[in-house]
């Protein structure tokens, strides 16, 4: 028997999570060069905790071009096991993971068995001397249930090297940006005596111990927003176990796909012509030729926010060979508008018809207004697990449009 062996571990990929075509492509060349990368290394097998794709049904071209990524690996025989996470899962049980485990593209262990409504039981699959398990991620920690019913202290050898793969956040092992973020399952849910927990999920590089073994995030393969974009590098786990220690060994394995420059620029009670010249010239300063640029604008305008242009300015970016632009405008606001002091002790319904009633103008009648408002803030606008954006604005049209008409 072999005294140690060498595994990849990654998470998060969300492909298909980008609107801008220039991201989604270097979405997926990162993914095609973390196999690169996987096959030039030759693990025993690699690990993929959850979030392959952003949603449970990706566009089948997408799936389509990723299965023959994928098929790399298993033509070098470098198996991939895998557990969806809550993005790429369905709570339908929809999924193209499932078709893609049928057609031999890799081994879905997430299959718990539930025994009855108070015990589940954990599928251990067994690959030579390797034991993996895993519990796939959902959203709204709906896969707590299945933790706290699990029945601990399944029979698993010291001959062998023993995974578990999670897709959650573990309320007691989670980064200091997450400290608002409270959930229920923490790391005395993972179920003992596994040599390696694989998480997925949390964005960032972690690595800790649960009992006698090793924990670990590995960070996002590709980061899925500005706030990951500013903070993460693509990257993935190269890990290595010793039998004899029962220790594993992580390396950080980064995929230099691309160059970032990340702008920030605050402003006092600027104007928008001002303000437009002193964005122009701060990027003037700046090498930005094939890279993404993160641009962060913040402060107050002396006028209204429009006028500044910002479109204008992103256009003559991208003519003068900036990669991608993306764009934080979230704390910049302008003077004009008003702060408005609401009672937080109101329910939701309440706090949105007082805002709404005091952004009205003392001349505008809003007992008139009102049954038309009511009518609003009743339709439930939330938006459906896998419904695609066109179909959610078109539905929310409608809905609007039906709401008003009932009144007149």
């Amino acid at each position: 028997m072999e005294k140690k062996i060498k595994f990849v571990h990654m998470a998060d990929l969300h492909l298909g999570a980008f609107r801008e075509k220039k991201l989604t492509d270097l979405n997926f060349k990162t993914f095609e060069l973390a196999i690169l990368k996987i096959l030039e290394i030759k693990p025993e097998f690699v690990l993929f905790s959850g979030d392959i794709f952003n949603n449970a049904m990706p566009p089948i071209e997408l799936v389509s071009k990723v299965t023959l990524e994928l098929m790399k690996l298993k033509e070098n025989k470098i198996p991939l096991f895998v557990i969806g996470g809550s993005h790429d899962y369905s709570n339908s049980g929809k999924s193209f993971l499932e078709l893609l485990e049928i057609a031999g593209v890799f081994v879905d262990v997430s299959k718990p068995k539930f025994i009855d409504e108070n015990k589940v039981e954990l599928y251990l699959h067994r690959y030579g001397n390797v034991v993996i398990s895993g519990i796939l991620g959902k959203k709204c920690g709906l896969d707590k249930n299945i933790y706290a019913n699990l029945i601990d202290g399944q029979k698993l050898s010291k001959d062998d090297f023993n995974i578990f793969m999670f897709h959650t956040t573990l309320n007691d092992f989670k980064p200091d940006f997450m400290k608002m973020v409270k959930t229920e399952v923490t790391k005395s849910y993972l179920p003992s005596g596994f040599d390696y927990y694989a998480g997925g999920h949390v964005h960032t590089f972690m690595e800790g111990s649960y009992g006698f073994g090793k924990l670990s995030y590995p960070g996002p393969l590709f980061p899925n927003n500005f706030s990951e974009l500013k903070r993460e590098k693509p990257c993935f786990n190269l890990c290595e176990f010793d039998f004899e220690t029962r220790d594993t060994k992580i390396d950080r394995m980064f995929l230099e796909l691309y160059e970032k420059e990340h702008v920030k620029i605050d402003v006092v009670e600027k104007n928008p012509v001002d303000l437009k010249l002193i964005i122009e010239e701060k990027l003037s300063n700046y090498d930005l030729v094939n890279k993404i640029l993160l641009l962060e604008i913040s402060g107050i305008v002396d006028g209204k926010v429009s006028d500044i242009g910002i479109n204008k300015i992103i256009s003559n970016l991208y003519d003068n060979g900036v990669l991608i632009v993306l764009k934080n405008t979230y704390k910049l606001t302008s003077k004009e508008l008003v702060a408005v002091e609401i009672d937080s002790t109101l329910d939701s319904k309440k706090i949105e018809e007082e805002i709404i009633m005091k952004s009205f103008d003392d001349e505008v009648d809003y007992q008139v207004l009102k049954p038309y408002i009511d009518n609003l803030l009743d339709l439930d606008l939330s938006k459906n697990e896998e419904e695609k954006n066109a179909q959610y604005e078109e539905r929310v049209s409608l809905a609007m449009k039906s709401s008003l008409e009932k009144l007149e």
